[in-house]
């Protein structure tokens, strides 16, 4: 039995399918799985994973309509067989070392889950390993893990991906049916589940940045719930996680911040943009006042207090 599964969500990614694909062949640790979840796509997707499969039994291939993200990845995790679980994005690669060093890093401090520093590399050019660098790696109870991901300042982040799993912390969990934000309504969720989640500042998951991506793509009605996925967040923390309160506070301030900037302003936003502002002026004060807010919503809270129009512009200007 494979000891690691590796979870492909696969849709239209053609173009960087081989390169994904390569870097689980170039695995140091060859005792996996990959299960390729093809979400319905209309490039030639399939037939690039396929020839993998037939060319390598650890290597199965799952066909769906396309349903999104979210629902590749619960079709992996049901064929999943391997105690540990991770997930690559299609259009990523990992470092050779990615799954021998995360194992060890989960196995030698007892964690549940081991997570590695990624790499991010433009479209069109090839991810490197560092060299001559010094890391190191420490350990975070899940609350605190919870926390360094809602205030999106340190690592860990809320990402599905750079991260092995105890196969055991998904069950009876899977990814929220979104979209977009699928993430952030899923993983803060594993993390309360660990005692212990072990982090290094080794950069072994690379990270591609797109153009054409879905979180670079403009806003619509699935992107505009980015704000309802904070507020459920924060009420969940609220009840289990009463400390976390500014943490999760935090994820709606971003939340908001973003549904004001990138939405236009037009009626099916209407309420949601005003919804958005609301949070904003209700938090604003806290997140000023707050050192472990990020120095991005330090500085937007700031400017929001010289109205909404000056806010939206110079979110728009500067970015």
């Amino acid at each position: 039995m494979a000891q690691i599964s590796v979870i492909v969500p696969i849709y239209n990614t053609a173009i960087y399918l081989k390169e994904c694909l390569d870097s689980l062949l170039a695995q140091t640790f060859h005792n996996f799985e990959a299960i390729l979840v093809d979400d319905g796509s209309t490039d030639n997707s399939f037939e690039i994973a396929n020839e993998y499969v037939q060319k390598d039994s650890r290597f199965k291939i799952f066909q769906q309509e396309n349903q999104g993200l979210f629902s590749a990845r619960n079709t992996g995790l049901k064929h999943a067989v391997g105690k540990w679980i991770t997930f690559l994005d299609s259009d990523d690669c990992f470092s050779p070392y990615f799954l021998e060093k995360t194992l060890k890093l989960a196995e030698a401090t007892l964690s549940k889950i081991a997570i590695s520093a990624h790499s991010t590399f433009s479209e069109n050019l090839k991810p490197t390993n560092p060299k001559h660098q010094k890391f190191h790696s420490y350990i975070l109870n899940g609350k605190e893990a919870l926390q360094n991901a809602l205030y999106q300042k340190n690592m860990p982040d809320y990402s599905a991906w750079n991260k092995l799993y105890s196969a055991e912390i998904w069950q009876n969990t899977s990814f929220k049916p979104y979209k977009f934000a699928e993430d952030l309504a899923t993983i803060p969720e594993i993390f309360l589940k660990c005692n212990r989640v072990a982090v290094t500042t080794e950069p072994l998951y690379f990270y591609r940045k797109r153009k054409d991506s879905l979180l670079s793509s403009s806003y619509n009605e699935d992107k505009a719930l980015l704000l309802k996925i904070a507020e459920d967040l924060y009420k969940i923390v609220s009840k289990s996680e009463p400390k976390l309160i500014p943490a999760a506070q935090n994820t709606v301030l971003s939340a908001a911040f973003s549904i004001l900037w990138k939405t236009p302003n037009t009626l099916p936003y209407q309420n949601t943009r005003k919804q958005a502002y609301s949070y904003i002026k209700q938090l604003r004060w806290k997140a000023i006042l707050d050192t472990r807010t990020r120095f991005r919503n330090k500085v937007a809270s700031f400017i929001s207090i010289f109205g909404k129009r000056i806010l939206i512009f110079c979110m728009r200007r500067f970015g």
